[in-house]
């Protein structure tokens, strides 16, 4: 017999191929009108009966020898009066069937009597017995009744389709080409029924599942050590909650130093044990991840039962302990079931109360500190570089308990263009200022004590950070936090357990208030040292547009505006590109000053207050200075001025008095200033 490739459209193409390419004489490129077919007369004693009308249509040919290769008593059945309706595949159906099949090149190659048999079931689902239903009785969403027993589904959607059971389409190209005995429907697709499917792709039962899935290697062990194989082999349904190796080897270190495997479990207590904590992660029932709705749900542990909470835009499972295990891979399909992989070992009420008499004085016991966690992740290697380099990793050792809200790598890059253009790498923070300036963003996301997911409320969180809070807001079923900037932060992981505390995983890296603060402090300082030098005329313009935040100066804010403020190292950078300039003691003649101005005015909207939210793509900004910006939000907030370069902005939306300010990376360049520096 033939090997029957698995899965997918392979699986359709065989079974198309099986019930069709009995018919392959030759396909027209379109199907036959009624008109062709010559079955236009009503008179049901003038017209062929279905076999001869298929015999007489060349596109039909395939489908006429798989019917008389599979199933002679069908021939008899399709020429027999009675009311029939035929969906019938097209020559072209069943060769794109064959071409899609290792070892069934032709029809002939369906020699086996099993594969034949295959074939008259297919053959059958096309058949609907009992009624002549026209194309003006197939409305969207009627159901089918087929010949062998299986049902499909009529959907309407400009053309009429019908749908088998792989969720594919086939279209009908010729209807209501009338029989003596029926009606046949010409369809583009082999339609196949499911219990062709089952034979010709048979799914793997949940068993086979857990071990053929490379990171369940830990479970397949524990599951022949208590020998729960069979159980989990047997029809069910049922749905599998999966750890993986990893949340496994925390069972170890939650149970001691006296197991590392599960050889360790040699005695009927420890057996006993394991087979419950197995059993707790089986439900009754084939419940996918669409089935899935908040509450309790009973396991196969006797009156233990797991939580399904929501989380998110997903859901987390809860246990007796203080964690929840969160979705890594769902819907698993198995012949018996459904499998989905977790992040943690379910622990029922009573193991976890042997847990809790094991260690008595500390349930914690065992279980990896914060510091522990971060020395061994590959996500978060630089958060742990960064808290070594601020002295902070050894705090997260200590007893605590401790909340950290953990930045992934990826997120750092954040900061980074806060910082400015100096800052690429973790290197570059080389002085005590910037090391300081570190250790505030990095204390800012640590929390005294333990807040789980389940323990957010609308509010703030005290940090470490002295006075500067994170506040916690809950929006479309979902908690964020926001920093001192007002962006939303994400979660991306929750509850990761430590023994001092627990970890959660976020989009991006918070910045506390203090640290804006100082920031705009030290731009502020470059923009004090250009307006000293400035002249008088230009003077009150540049104050009114760069030190709105100097109480001394709120008599100048009589209307909004909108001020994007470079950063020292975005002047730094301009610097370098002037011959000449090294610094602002070089700006020393009138036309300089009066250069430095225009560059100033050209930063400043007048009579606006242009929130981050307020700008679009492809908007044009008047400046004071007169000359235009050119805002692009294709990936951030980007001003493009009159060099084309893009400027980026890095810290949006720090609202001062009457008006606010976007800090940028870039000094922006006007026209006028661009002639006079010959750039």
């Amino acid at each position: 017999m033939k090997n029957i490739p698995h899965l997918g459209k392979s699986l359709v193409v065989l079974i198309l191929v099986l019930f069709i390419s009995s018919c392959s004489k030759n396909d027209d490129a379109n199907p036959k009108t009624d008109d062709e077919i010559g079955n236009t007369d009503d008179d049901p004693t003038t017209l062929p009966n279905i076999v001869a009308l298929a015999e007489s249509v060349d596109m039909l040919s395939t489908l006429m020898d798989a019917i008389e290769l599979a199933d002679a008593d069908l021939v008899q059945t399709l020429s027999a009066d009675g009311q029939l309706t035929i969906f019938a595949p097209t020559n072209d159906a069943f060769n794109a069937l064959l071409d899609q099949l290792e070892g069934f090149e032709k029809l002939e190659d369906f020699d086996e009597e099993e594969e034949k048999a295959l074939l008259a079931e297919i053959l059958k689902y096309h058949v609907i017995s009992g009624t002549v239903a026209l194309s003006s009785d197939l409305s969207d969403g009627k159901v089918l009744e087929t010949l062998q027993t299986e049902s499909l589904k009529v959907n309407v959607d400009g053309s009429v389709f019908i749908t088998d059971k792989t969720d594919d389409l086939s279209e009908v190209v010729s209807a209501d080409n009338n029989a003596s005995n029926g009606v046949v429907h010409i369809v583009d697709k082999v339609l196949v029924p499911q219990a062709a499917l089952d034979i010709l792709f048979p799914k793997p039962s949940i068993v086979e599942i857990v071990v053929e899935t490379e990171q369940l290697s830990l479970l397949e062990e524990a599951v022949l050590k208590v020998g729960l194989d069979e159980d989990l082999n047997a029809e069910g349904p049922f749905t599998l909650f999966a750890p993986t190796d990893k949340a496994i080897e925390e069972l170890f270190e939650l149970l001691g130093d006296s197991f590392t495997s599960f050889d360790d479990f040699d005695n009927f207590l420890e057996l006993q044990i394991l087979k419950q904590i197995l059993l707790y992660h089986v439900v009754s029932g084939n419940i996918t991840s669409n089935e899935l709705s908040p509450g309790t749900v009973p396991t196969l542990l006797e009156n233990e039962n797991i939580e399904v909470i929501a989380s998110n835009d997903t859901f987390v499972i809860g246990d007796a302990s203080d964690i929840d295990a969160n979705l890594e891979e769902i819907d698993k399909e198995a012949s018996n079931g459904v499998v989905h992989i977790i992040d943690k070992i379910l622990i029922p009420q009573e193991v976890q109360d042997f847990l809790d008499a094991l260690n008595p004085d500390d349930p914690n016991t065992g279980i990896p500190t914060i510091k522990e966690l971060l020395e061994d992740s590959d996500e978060l290697t630089f958060l742990k570089e960064a808290l070594e380099l601020t002295g902070l990793l050894d705090t997260l050792g200590e007893e605590g308990p401790y909340t950290v809200f953990a930045p992934t790598g990826e997120t750092i890059n954040f900061l980074f263009g806060l910082l400015g253009e100096s800052f690429t790498k973790l290197e570059d923070f080389d002085l005590d200022f910037e090391i300081d300036l570190l250790r505030q963003v990095l204390s800012y996301h640590v929390v005294p004590g333990v807040f789980t997911a389940n323990d957010l409320v609308i509010g703030d969180l005290n940090t470490l950070l002295n006075d500067d809070t994170i506040a916690v807001g809950y929006v479309n079923n979902a908690f964020f936090l926001q920093d001192a900037l007002g962006l939303n932060v994400s979660f991306r992981v929750t509850d990761i357990p430590a023994g001092n505390g627990v970890i959660h995983t976020i989009n991006r890296v918070m910045v506390p208030q203090s640290v804006i603060d100082t920031i705009v402090s030290r731009t502020e300082s470059t923009i004090t040292r250009i307006l000293d030098r400035l002249d008088p005329e230009h003077k009150e313009l540049a104050i009114a547009a760069c030190l709105l935040v100097h109480e001394s100066f709120e008599d100048i804010l009589n209307t909004e505006f909108t001020f994007f403020l470079p950063t020292n190292q975005a002047f730094l950078d301009l610097f370098d590109q002037l011959d000449g300039i090294d610094s602002l003691a070089d700006f020393d003649t009138e036309e300089e000053l009066k250069l430095l101005g225009t560059i100033l005015t050209y930063h400043y909207i007048e009579g606006t207050k242009a929130k981050s939210t307020q700008l679009t793509n492809g908007q044009e900004l008047i400046t004071y200075q007169g000359e235009k910006l050119n805002i692009n939000t294709n990936g951030g907030i980007q001003l493009i001025d009159q060099t084309g370069e893009p400027s980026n902005v890095t810290s949006p939306d720090i609202e001062v008095l009457s008006g606010v300010i976007h800090i940028v990376d870039k000094v922006l360049l006007p026209k006028q200033a661009l002639n006079k520096l010959d750039m």
